[in-house]
């Protein structure tokens, strides 16, 4: 008997059938779920700093996410994407938040959003879920995207085009830039990020592009460009990102990176996939007083540095339990740096992903029982 109240009251909670005809009101979510990954790391350094380890490894938790998503009225939605974790925030309840925004859609063509998103920019390993990112590239690493912010976009009548306009939080407000203030705590400071995207298909290609302009703790800004295409047929795809940031009129060709993935699914379980960068920064931009990276102004790849990195790997979802993922990869990254001896890193890699789609789970045995 508590056992069927317990379904009863999760159906009334989360259950719902998202957007079909016989639906006369939307559900309160139409989107709840828990999602995990945990991973096995092996690495090697052929240097490594005084006093750490050559040869980090270990077992790994790397996510445990809430996502809980729906409609509020036909025109205003919500979605609520949290990092589950013991340590709370350093600054406030939404450092640990990646989503928690309202879209009201007055129209098939326009939408406007308020609050925690990623901030609008290009290319296709950004745009993944970080779940899902196996092994990334230095820029990935040091993108505080999650910010506060706005946006408003048009979108073509076929859903093929849209076009974005955002202001946000500058992805420097989590860095301490001058060494007076916590971490996260620069939004004081007034910085903000303006960004223009675009995303698109075209037959087989889609696109994700952006131009943007992030504020510095000086009050310089950082202008970053990214193109990003991809090629999608039945059983494979392949991505090119092309990425470049100045900080200055005469800075232009020194920052820049360059990704692409491959994917080739060879059954419906297996997919094999080849990922490789190329990341430089060679800015000597300066700005007196800003302690980061020893008062060099780039926040995502150390100034005077460079990275090439490239791997391969798999991604297995057993046909009996397609919620599950198994996934493995070896990579390596060779690693040079001005007036130091270069360096290499080999990565060796396996894991586990869970998803745990509760709003499906309930739905489906509520249909069962029908």
């Amino acid at each position: 008997m508590k056992t069927n109240r317990l379904t009863l009251l999760i159906i009334l909670l989360s259950a719902g059938i998202a957007l079909q005809a016989q639906v006369i009101t939307d559900p309160i979510f139409s989107r709840f779920k828990l999602e995990a990954r945990a991973d096995l790391d092996y690495q090697y350094r052929s240097l490594a700093a005084e006093g750490a380890t050559r040869y980090p490894h270990g077992f790994n938790g790397r996510y445990f996410n809430l996502l809980v998503g729906g409609n509020l009225t036909p025109e205003v939605s919500y979605y609520f994407r949290q990092r589950v974790i013991a340590k709370e925030g350093g600054v406030s309840l939404f450092d640990n938040t990646d989503f928690l925004y309202v879209n009201y859609q007055p129209s098939t063509h326009w939408m406007f959003r308020l609050g925690k998103d990623a901030i609008a920019v290009g290319g296709f390993e950004y745009d993944a879920p970080p779940i899902d990112v196996l092994f990334s590239t230095v820029y990935w690493d040091n993108f505080y995207c999650f910010q506060l912010g706005a946006s408003a976009a048009y979108r073509s009548a076929d859903g093929s085009h849209t076009l974005m306009l955002q202001i946000s939080n500058s992805p420097y407000v989590h860095h301490n830039a001058f060494g007076v203030s916590e971490q996260g705590s620069e939004w004081q400071r007034g910085l903000y990020g303006y960004s223009i995207f675009y995303s698109g298909t075209a037959g087989h290609l889609r696109m994700l592009c952006s131009a943007n302009l992030f504020e510095r703790p000086d009050h310089g800004y950082m202008n970053y460009l990214a193109l990003g295409g991809k090629l999608v047929y039945d059983r494979w795809d392949i991505y090119l990102d092309l990425i470049h940031r100045a900080h200055d009129y005469n800075d232009w060709g020194n920052n820049l990176a360059v990704v692409s993935c491959f994917n080739f699914q060879l059954t419906p379980s297996l997919n094999l996939f080849a990922k490789g960068a190329y990341e430089q920064n060679r800015s000597d931009k300066a700005v007196d007083g800003f302690g980061l990276l020893d008062g060099r102004f780039d926040c995502l790849v150390p100034v005077g540095e460079s990275f090439t990195t490239y791997g391969l790997g798999f991604e297995l979802r057993p046909v009996f339990c397609r919620d599950v993922r198994i996934h493995g990869f070896v990579a390596s990254r060779h690693h040079t740096a001005l007036g130091s001896p270069s360096d290499n890193t080999l990565f060796l890699n396996c894991g586990i992903t869970w998803d745990m789609d509760i709003h499906a789970i309930v739905t489906q045995r509520l249909k069962q029982n029908r």
